[in-house]
């Protein structure tokens, strides 16, 4: 109980901050504390960019005077794709399930963040709901970047950093979200967050996710299997769906999506019944990523 409150203040603060940095100059803050906060968040880097992201390469030979694949290496099962690639029903389980405000915000929900932080005194867990897609991209970004370091000292100090829950990490993010939110647009946004993120294992990318356990590209997602897939980021380990153990998690997650997207009107009444009601074993086809000969 004690965390979940520590959670609630840290939430708190957050949520004042921004809700302070983020009005007119003219409604200036009187509070000592609030004008210090205030210079800190502006003196936070605000920049950074999307950049390219490390993907299989596949190695080709000669058969037949045809050039034929024979392995796939790989630092992290990855392979990126074009917004037209992605199914729309995966782009709205993700507003659905992770960012129902994506398209009203600019990078920073205060609305979500108080929320988030009254839910989590029930839920005993601190920090969870209050990031934005935006935020969500800035966090992977900076674990890319430290899986990314050379020595294994280095790579744990950064991931440690990316992923610690604390107020300054928070606003870091919330800083460097707004940044995003002024250079990119929200399909970029969107679509960079699909490629980046983590479905579990070494499978990073919506393209790997819907073809490993799909066994179909992401353009071709149904309803349900886009809210499965969208299931998985939060926890990644925990709800792919390489184990029809963790199907039951994955189900519950997926659910909830649904519901919201029928909820935001993004799917009718009938597609969500049908949606809700279809089994995850009946569209799961997973195959075990392979690095190295085929």
């Amino acid at each position: 109980m004690l965390s979940a409150i520590g959670g609630l203040l840290s939430l708190s603060a957050l949520a004042g901050v921004l809700i302070t940095a983020m009005v007119t100059p003219a409604l200036a803050v009187t509070s000592m504390t609030a004008n210090a906060s205030i210079g800190v968040f502006e003196a936070l880097p605000d920049y950074m960019e999307i950049g390219t992201l490390s993907q299989k390469n596949v190695l080709w030979a000669t058969r037949d005077g045809k050039y034929v694949p024979f392995a796939e290496v790989y630092k992290h099962n990855r392979e990126e794709v074009s917004w037209d690639q992605v199914s729309p029903y995966i782009k709205e389980a993700l507003v659905a399930g992770e960012d129902r405000r994506f398209y009203e915000h600019g990078g920073v929900d205060a609305q979500s963040i108080i929320r988030a932080a009254i839910g989590n005194i029930s839920s005993n867990e601190i920090g969870s709901g209050a990031s934005t897609l935006a935020m969500q991209l800035v966090k992977n970004i900076n674990i890319q970047e430290a899986l990314l370091l050379p020595t294994e000292e280095e790579r744990n100090k950064a991931l440690a950093a990316a992923q610690e829950q604390s107020l300054d990490r928070k606003l870091k993010e919330a800083k460097l979200a707004i940044g995003l939110e002024k250079r990119y647009t929200k399909n970029q946004i969107m679509l960079a967050y699909l490629n980046i993120t983590g479905f579990g294992g070494n499978t990073y990318g919506i393209q790997s996710a819907a073809k490993e356990y799909l066994g179909k590209p992401a353009s071709d997602v149904t309803i349900a299997e886009a809210a499965s897939l969208i299931a998985i980021v939060q926890l990644p380990n925990d709800r792919n769906l390489d184990d029809p153990e963790k199907y039951p998690a994955n189900k519950d997650r997926r659910n909830i999506i649904l519901k919201n997207m029928r909820d935001l009107k993004m799917i009718t009444e009938a597609q969500y019944t049908e949606a809700v009601n279809t089994p995850i074993a009946d569209y799961v086809h997973y195959s075990f990523p392979t690095n190295g000969c085929t």
